[in-house]
């Protein structure tokens, strides 16, 4: 997390299942594609996602949350605003990976190792306070390759929002890229719900990269 400036381009697909368990925090009618910009030293994002509605403008500052609809300010439904929160905090842990947990992370503890695509993972086991979006707190497991060093797959809890509230998920991360300065990049991301129910919930690839203004691709 050592950038002024992280900027970059995604593009994915919500499964029927996740937008119907989770209408306002999927929003499919605008987070389909996104581009979004992270400056890490002023904890500030700002995601323009768009869809068929139209685009959605999230801008997160801290703990502070501002979100456009077609570029009017939206505002006075809570969930809504939680739930942007929610997904501004988890793609920026989703992005810098280990790093963000590294800082981020308490109470931090090792599990059993186990194995994941064919790579023994350490599992290191913590919590979030505050936690993802309005969440006081959230609980984690990184799974964390034993040689290859990255961050495979991120179970978590989604406390952020009375719909959410006891539901876990896990992303796992592949097709990573290595920029110039040796940093390595999830490039492919797939959601699974694993409770209450077991289902695939999203899958979604990073298109462009730039850091501090160097592209990437």
């Amino acid at each position: 997390m050592n950038y002024q400036r992280v900027d970059t381009a995604y593009a994915g697909e919500w499964s029927a299942i996740a937008t119907r368990l989770q209408p306002v925090l999927t929003d499919p009618g605008f987070r389909k594609d996104s581009v979004e910009t992270y400056r890490p030293r002023q904890q500030s994002v700002r995601q323009l996602h768009t869809g068929p509605d139209g685009t959605k403008e999230v801008r997160r500052t801290g703990r502070k949350i501002e979100v456009l609809n077609n570029r009017t300010r939206a505002g006075g439904d809570s969930e809504f605003l939680d739930a942007a929160a929610l997904v501004a905090d988890a793609y920026t842990g989703f992005l810098f990976g280990s790093s963000w947990l590294s800082v981020n992370g308490r109470e931090l503890r090792v599990l059993q190792p186990r194995e994941l695509d064919g790579e023994s993972c350490q599992l290191v086991a913590g919590s979030l306070a505050p936690g993802f979006g309005a969440a006081a707190g959230d609980d984690f497991i990184a799974w964390i390759g034993t040689e290859s060093r990255l961050l495979k797959r991120l179970q978590f809890s989604l406390n952020g929002l009375d719909s959410t509230r006891g539901a876990d998920v896990d992303v796992v991360f592949s097709e990573h890229w290595k920029a110039a300065d040796g940093s390595v990049w999830a490039g492919r991301f797939v959601e699974h719900i694993q409770r209450p129910v077991k289902a695939k919930a999203h899958e979604w690839r990073m298109m462009t990269l730039s850091l501090d203004g160097r592209k990437m691709r």
